[in-house]
């Protein structure tokens, strides 16, 4: 995690999750971005402030960014890893700022609000549509998704953010989240599941603590 410098995140990459919380379907990707602070492994104990309201898990996959953007090039030739991470946002202090229209950075960027689990070898964009990924939240599953079903697909998300923003080696882009956001608890268990060519792996436990 030392290596990562930018963290880019996509709002409302899935047309259920923008349903699911009354948010129109974007015409073109939202992006926003969390402090490398952010950051927490997939595993362990995951301390979380427990003054600011509700904070929703979000899964996403995440693709790391191994060589500069440059116009033209393919996603392939800019990914180097897939691993899977959760966005956590602070839902009672999101609203008030949407209210206000700030920006969102005091509900997506406190400390451990990105977490994210140990980076694996890049798979490919064909093999890219075909995975699958879950959270499973005291041994029920709450969310489950596949890439195939984002808005904007991987090509279109590293075009704009390239073009806008930059990409260079060391950044990360969390796709977007599916369906089934929800608040923690306290004492509430995590692990995150990524399927892909008939093999599933696991990543965690975490446990949150809302001290």
């Amino acid at each position: 995690m030392e290596d990562i410098r930018n963290i880019y995140c996509v709002g409302r990459n899935y047309a259920l999750h923008a349903k699911e919380l009354g948010n129109d379907v974007p015409e073109e990707p939202m992006i926003f971005s969390k402090p490398t602070h952010a950051l927490h492994p997939a595993t362990g104990k995951l301390a979380l402030p427990g003054t600011i309201g509700e904070i929703h898990y979000e899964l996403e996959i995440v693709v790391r960014i191994g060589s500069a953007y440059k116009p033209g090039m393919q996603a392939d030739e800019l990914i180097d890893g897939i691993a899977l991470g959760i966005d956590l946002t602070a839902r009672d202090v999101q609203s008030k700022l949407k209210e206000k229209r700030h920006p969102w950075l005091l509900a997506k960027g406190f400390v451990g609000s990105a977490v994210l689990s140990p980076f694996q070898p890049w798979v490919g964009s064909a093999a890219f549509e075909d995975l699958t990924f879950s959270l499973v939240k005291n041994d029920e599953t709450v969310q489950s998704g596949s890439p195939r079903d984002m808005i904007f697909s991987l090509q279109r998300l590293v075009d704009f953010i390239g073009a806008n923003m930059g990409l260079g080696a060391g950044d990360v882009i969390y796709t977007g989240t599916p369906a089934g956001v929800g608040p923690l608890a306290d004492g509430d268990t995590l692990e995150l599941k990524l399927a892909a060519g008939g093999k599933e792996e696991t990543f965690g436990p975490l446990y949150v603590d809302l001290g």
